[in-house]
């Protein structure tokens, strides 16, 4: 047994998180119950414990020959008081860190003897195979900086080799610009996990990105093989790239910095700082100074200077797999066939060679050429897949993009049809799951079976139980998709029941029972959304169908009695990606931006355009609006969403989805349940 949990809470200003050391999973809760909460230590301390480098980089603001003031001792007296009052994670730097003599000692010790998640910034020159081995074992993560003069695709190797996780850190400078690309391209193919994408903060403006750079980057960061992330540091810069949470950088309130002369700062740019000896000078500092840890950072560049404060997140769990920070979001697909039998033989063409998180391999890459299916660079093994009856499901955590959109397009062309898609979600995903039984009678066995052997509770619906069952990755699951799913269906078979699931998006207000009595969604006819690259794609493909067509600048939405997969996949292999709603009400969302002006106002110029049958409302953010429409007419209004968009000369991200995703899951579920039922 080890001496310390792998999960730890943490209070917020308001929330609480969950964070699990090993993985860096976090899980975090906001709702009324949370809002008594306050925080009581910073979550992360960065301590540069030495400023003593092997190499001596030109942009570098430390001082190489300042010794540190820190010792083993003192270090671990310090953290280990830290991590006593509710700190989670420390990330060593300096300087180099592994110049610090000692510092294999500390890590061992600070592993064995406190709860805390402990990673180290190197820029890789004296970690060898012989001192990783040694280290491996305490460590969450590791980041190498990337510069001119070290070896880091070495290091890189020898990281992926070892099966550490990593990361590499890059300086985003003008002159680095034009060979980014190739580097990404070269880091993907060495086998890095992720990179970070870091801002020069300083008065050198050789090094500062202007608004054409900053708008390249942003298109680097979108054809990126690998995932890649953006510091803190660039702050509400760079708008069209996803972040996990907007506002303020944290720095000295959700993180501080420690340096080597037994300093406390909010970040490492910061000027001066406040002396400290003990973790009970740093908390001081840290409850007490809000005055200077809250304070811009003098040098060029600080994120925090004139930058707002972001709004309160809306009540609700969410969950995200990151040491430090991470600006990802969910890669989830869900694919009905006609047979279960379909469903089964997808999934079992793609568990050979399955290795979450890779790139796709060369197995996989054969079978899908020889579909005639291309395969991007960009494309990752999903972190999950399972199938249950008719259902197969997808799902990678935290990543930029859609990370298998052959997948996808090999999921229509079986004739499969996508009702779920997810590409950079935030939301809390669970399995719909629903068991039924030929006598009711037996339901109440099977109840109390499930109450003792599954995550989740069950309510009961005519000769069915339904519920909602969590798994790794989503709040509550210890277990893993495919191991979950094993289960489900070990226990339908010993107790005489049939079972179906289906992952869903499980909203703030779950209302199981109410959306369990409701009648079933379907609209009639069936809804087929596109979401093409371009405009020209889109009109391209909208003018081969036949029906009623809606064709809005890149997207396209058929409305039909019937239509077959055929024209999921033609638009999959188009650049499309392919989403079939079959309920009642569709939502029309559309997110409009305008940087550094604050939040558009879209409602009045798009009121003309709607019906009193649509529902409408809207959430501002610090420079953009979300304004979702309730429609019966989604064609109507996916329309003027983006004719808006050209009017008024804002950028703008539209999407189409389903009003009730929960009550269409468990309509399909109970309709699974019967028919299988009526066959045996």
């Amino acid at each position: 047994m080890q001496p310390h949990s792998d999960w730890r809470p943490h209070a917020l200003d308001g929330a609480l998180l969950w964070f699990h050391r090993i993985t860096g999973t976090n899980l975090r809760v906001d709702g009324p119950r949370t809002r008594h909460l306050r925080r009581r230590a910073p979550r992360l301390v960065l301590f540069g414990i030495t400023n003593a480098c092997n190499l001596a980089c030109t942009f570098c603001s430390r001082e190489r020959e300042a010794k540190s003031e820190w010792t083993v001792d003192s270090a671990f007296d310090v953290l280990s008081g830290l991590a006593r009052a509710g700190t989670l994670e420390v990330s060593f730097g300096g300087g180099e860190p592994l110049a610090f003599r000692g510092f294999d000692e500390l890590v061992r010790r600070l592993s064995n003897e406190t709860p805390l998640a402990i990673h180290f910034t190197t820029n890789g020159m004296l970690l060898s195979d012989e001192r990783l081995a040694r280290l491996a074992p305490h460590l969450g993560e590791v980041r190498v900086s990337l510069y001119d003069d070290n070896d880091w695709e070495a290091c890189v190797e020898r990281l992926a080799r070892a099966g550490q996780t990593f990361g590499v850190n890059i300086l985003a400078t003008p002159e680095r610009l034009p060979t980014l690309p190739a580097q990404l391209r070269t880091l993907h193919a060495l086998g890095c996990r992720d990179a970070a994408l870091l801002r020069h903060v300083g008065d050198d403006a050789k090094l500062r990105l202007s608004p054409s750079d900053e708008a390249r980057l942003t298109e680097v960061l979108a054809d990126s093989p690998l995932r890649t992330r953006l510091s803190v540091c660039f702050g509400d810069t760079l708008t069209e790239v996803p972040r996990l949470f907007g506002g303020d950088c944290g720095a000295g309130l959700d993180f501080v910095t420690l340096t080597s002369d037994r300093r406390l700062k909010a970040c490492s740019f910061q000027g001066g700082g406040l002396p400290i000896t003990s973790a009970e000078d740093v908390l001081a500092g840290w409850n007490g100074r809000r005055d200077v840890l809250s304070a811009p950072s003098p040098l060029a560049g600080c994120a925090r200077a004139g930058a707002p404060l972001g709004e309160a997140l809306s009540d609700g769990v969410r969950v995200w797999r990151g040491f430090s920070g991470n600006n990802s979001g969910d890669c989830v697909l869900v694919g009905r066939f006609e047979t279960a039998e379909e469903a089964t033989a997808y999934l079992d063409t793609l568990l050979p060679d399955w290795k979450s998180g890779r790139a796709y391999p060369e197995r996989w890459k054969e079978l899908l050429a020889a579909e005639g299916i291309p395969v991007g660079a960009e494309e990752r093994v999903p972190d999950l897949m399972a199938s249950l009856g008719r259902v197969v499901m997808l799902h990678t955590e935290m990543t930029l993009d859609d990370d298998f959109p052959a997948l996808r397009t090999l999921l229509w062309k079986r004739k499969g049809r996508m009702v779920h898609s997810e590409i950079h979600g935030h939301g809390k995903f669970e399995l719909a799951t629903a068991f039924g039984v030929r006598d009711t009678a037996t339901l109440g066995a099977l109840e109390r079976v499930l109450e003792e052997e599954v995550h989740g509770s069950f309510i009961r619906h005519a000769n069915q139980l339904h519920g909602l069952v969590g798994y790794w990755g989503a709040p509550g699951g210890k277990e893993s998709l495919d191991t979950v799913v094993a289960r489900l269906k070990t226990l339908a078979q010993e107790n005489g029941a049939v079972v179906a699931a289906e992952l869903v998006e499980v909203p703030k207000d779950l209302r199981l029972e109410q959306r369990l009595a409701s009648r079933g969604p379907h609209a009639g006819r069936l809804r087929l959304w596109v979401l093409f690259q371009s405009a020209e794609v889109a009109s391209r493909y909208g003018k081969d169908l036949s029906g009623d067509v809606t064709v809005a600048g890149p997207h396209v939405l058929l409305e039909e009695d019937h239509f077959g997969p055929r024209l999921g996949y033609l638009a999959q292999r188009q650049g499309g990606t392919a989403l079939m709603l079959t309920s009642q009400r569709v939502i029309v969302r559309g997110s409009f931006s305008q940087p550094k002006r604050g939040p558009p106002d879209v409602v009045p110029h798009l009121r003309p355009y709607l019906t009193p049958d649509d529902r409408v409302d809207s959430t501002p953010g610090n420079d953009s609006l979300s304004v979702r429409v309730n429609t019966l007419e989604p064609g109507r209004v996916l329309k003027a969403l983006v004719e808006l968009e050209a009017v008024l000369g804002l950028h703008a991200w539209v999407q189409v989805y389903s009003d009730d995703p929960l009550a269409e899951a468990l309509h399909r579920l109970r309709e699974d349940v019967n028919e299988e039922l009526r066959r045996r």
